[in-house]
């Protein structure tokens, strides 16, 4: 049995823009990434032997994650082994994936997209197939958006500019400060979302300048970068789910922020604080509100 333990860090989006919907369904998107230290735990086991064929396993401490195609670290195994034939080559065996998770499911944090990619890394590196992050990031591509993002991540690329699809990506500069993340007990729907959305696409609302917000963050500055870190979804989110309204409203007015805003589609929200002393102070209030809150810093 070879075995390899990997942390899968989330993401959050310091700005997004939606320049418009492709003609093949989906959105060309702006929108600047950053890991933060918020983690989960990845174990990925290749043990050789048993019935013919590769099996996949995985299994969670959160009994409600799917094991199947609908997990993306499932995914990003079978993709491995059909692609590059791992059959021939080592036989029948299974791969196991155990993922302990702290990252908030279907919140707008990339927490499936970072299992995904630690266990492309984990595989290519267990069966040897001695690929390069290029290649990594074209193979997660295949298997979610933020996927590619998330395999730079793995690497040690915390910050990237992502374009197109979201998987045209460019590696930027973090931005270093402490956040506060709250997440409703609620879930959103990414598809609802960018459904809603569209129907604003022809409306006035503020978008964000991702230049000056790149050329602030290679400054270090996180008051200037604060003015441009803007996610236009919001216009679309606040609306259809009030208590992500209403935790983002509970921030900006009972802490004391740079900035405020939503992560991805949702439902997740972030607040963005100078020192550790005043985000704790943030932690402590969004906690009564929302159970799943977490405090964290960014990853530079």
């Amino acid at each position: 049995m070879t075995k390899l333990d990997l942390i899968a860090h989330a993401k959050i989006n310091l700005a997004l823009d939606v320049i418009g919907k492709r003609p093949d369904g989906y959105h060309e998107v702006r929108t600047v990434m950053q890991h933060i230290d918020l983690h989960d735990n990845v174990c990925v086991k290749w043990i050789e032997g048993g019935e013919a064929g590769i099996e996949i396993e995985t299994g969670s401490n959160r009994k409600y994650l799917p094991t199947d195609e609908k997990n993306i670290a499932y995914k990003a195994a079978r993709l491995l082994i059909s692609r590059f034939d791992i059959y021939k080559d080592y036989g029948p065996g299974k791969v196991r994936i155990d993922i302990k998770k702290q990252i908030p499911v279907a919140a707008g944090l990339g927490g499936g997209s970072a299992n995904g990619a630690a266990v492309l890394h984990a595989l290519s590196d267990i069966w040897g197939l001695g690929l390069s992050l290029e290649e990594l990031v074209k193979l997660g591509a295949e298997i979610g958006s933020d996927v590619p993002f998330c395999v730079m991540g793995q690497a040690g690329n915390a910050g990237a500019l992502a374009e197109g699809t979201g998987t045209e990506l460019s590696s930027v500069r973090g931005i270093k400060c402490f956040i506060v993340l709250s997440r409703p007990p609620i879930s959103v729907s990414t598809a609802e979302v960018y459904r809603g959305f569209d129907r604003l696409l022809e409306s006035d609302f503020e978008r964000p300048d991702t230049e000056a917000l790149l050329a602030a963050m290679k400054a270090g500055n996180l008051m200037e970068a604060a003015k441009n870190m803007i996610n236009v979804l919001e216009n679309y989110t606040l609306t259809a789910y009030p208590q992500v309204k209403e935790t983002k409203e509970k921030m900006a007015r009972e802490t004391s922020p740079v900035k405020v805003m939503m992560s991805g589609s949702g439902p997740t929200i972030i607040g963005f604080y100078r020192n550790r002393a005043v985000a704790a102070a943030a932690y402590k209030k969004m906690a009564a509100l929302n159970k799943e809150t977490f405090l964290a810093r960014t990853l530079v």
